[in-house]
This record gives C-alpha cells, sequence and structure tokens, in this order.
C-alpha cells in the first residue's frame, strides 16, 4: 500500500511541477507578445516618419515587416503552450539544420541582451564595469610602480 501511495505522490509532484512550468512560460510568452508588440509600434512609427521625408518605398517595406511582426505576435499570443511545443517540434523534425541555427542566434541575442540589461542596470545603480580590487573599484588607469632609484617595474593589474 505504501508503494502505491508513494507513486500516486510522484504523479502528483510531476503534475505540480508541469503546471508550474507551464505557467512560467505563459508568463514568458505574454512578455514576449508584449515586447514584439512594441516593436511593431516603433516599426511603424519609423515608417511614418519616412513617408513625412518623402520615402514612401521604404516606408512600404517597413510597413509591411510591422504587419509580419503584428501578425506573429498575434498568433504567438493566440496559441498556447502546448502547440508551441508541437510547433517547434514539427519544425525541428522538418529543418533541423535552420532549427539548431535559430536557437543558437537566439542564445546569442539573448545572452547579449540579459549582458547589456545588467550592464545597464549596474551603471544605473551607481557602479561602473570596471574590475574592483581589494582597496575598492579600480579607475582603468594603470599606475606605474617604481624602485629603488625611480626605475618603472610595470603598472598594477
Amino acid at each position: 500500500m505504501n508503494e502505491q501511495h508513494s507513486s500516486t505522490d510522484g504523479t502528483g509532484l510531476m503534475d505540480k511541477v508541469r503546471q508550474g512550468a507551464t505557467s512560467q512560460l505563459s508568463t514568458q510568452k505574454n512578455r514576449a507578445t508584449d515586447g514584439i508588440g512594441t516593436v511593431a509600434q516603433a516599426v511603424r512609427q519609423t515608417s511614418q516618419q519616412l513617408r513625412t521625408q518623402q520615402h514612401d518605398t521604404i516606408a512600404n517595406y517597413i510597413d509591411q515587416a510591422a504587419n509580419q511582426l503584428e501578425q506573429f505576435s498575434t498568433r504567438l499570443r493566440d496559441k498556447d503552450i502546448g502547440e508551441l511545443m508541437r510547433d517547434a517540434q514539427q519544425f525541428a523534425r522538418r529543418q533541423p539544420a535552420v532549427f539548431i541555427g535559430s536557437a543558437f542566434a537566439i542564445g546569442l541575442l539573448g545572452a547579449r541582451f540579459l549582458k547589456s540589461s545588467r550592464d545597464r542596470r549596474d551603471a544605473d545603480a551607481g557602479r561602473n564595469s570596471y574590475a574592483r580590487s581589494s582597496t575598492g573599484y579600480r579607475t582603468g588607469y594603470s599606475t606605474p610602480s617604481t624602485g629603488a632609484g625611480g626605475a618603472t617595474y610595470g603598472s598594477e593589474r
């Protein structure tokens, strides 16, 4: 009887983990769709500025790009996490090289975004990106070390 009870507990735990992961992914999906919508609005504003400067041909292309972004955002918003996972799996099976390349590119962009966000947050908090020494922040400038007779031996690193 204990074996049956422990296997039921394990299933319940897995369901809770799955629900938590689905909830987190859903939240991230909503953030992504909001971000894509914001980008589409910015792109559309750019096309309006180009139209005022008599660059209608370029503005038309940019409007098309904004429309594509909005359509993608809407499709993404309308799908649940399960559908997105199935779509990703099907795409990976059909186009494995493109899938791996896209995953790599997204990883690079994500890392770059996270790094720039961290650097910006550090700068806003009054910190700089220079290394910290035991005496505080380094300024990035080297100070020559001198020995007997004033000879320069190198710089502090």
